[in-house]
């Protein structure tokens, strides 16, 4: 590999609106992370997202969390050709969970879980729609 190449593959991109929609929201997947390995899950929620807790347990998926949300904060600025690929990883963590709440409704966990998936659902379809929006230009 050529040091040019390398030069290129290693650089950042520039610090824009995408970088921070990413930084924030991928510090905040791993917050939501953090809080699910140190925080006992209540009946309820266990009951909702009883399909995802049959594949791994709370702690696990906090671990799956604070990965998504570290690359989110890593595509902030990196790689320079690609602005937006954060926005898939935390889209389909944010739908895979949706997805979660509505298989417990379906399997007789609480009416309460509806919240769940229909907040994740929309969080999915949101960094989908932001992930096509273009960047301001920087003399705004």
């Amino acid at each position: 590999m050529s040091r040019n190449r390398l030069g290129e593959l290693l650089a950042l991109r520039a610090w824009q609106r995408h970088s921070l929609v990413l930084a924030v929201a991928g510090t905040v997947y791993v917050l939501v992370g953090t809080s699910y390995i140190l925080s006992e899950a209540i009946p309820s929620r266990e009951s909702s997202l009883r399909v995802a807790l049959a594949w791994m347990p709370f702690t696990a998926w906090g671990v799956v969390w604070i990965i998504v949300g570290l690359l989110a904060i890593l595509s902030s600025r990196w790689p320079p050709a690609s602005e937006t690929w954060g926005y898939t990883t935390m889209t389909g963590l944010a739908a895979a969970w949706a997805a979660f709440y509505g298989f417990g409704i379906l399997l007789g966990a609480p009416a309460q879980g509806i919240s769940g998936l229909l907040v994740w659902g929309l969080v999915a379809f949101m960094w989908w729609a932001i992930s096509g929006l273009v960047n301001p230009s920087l003399d705004n």
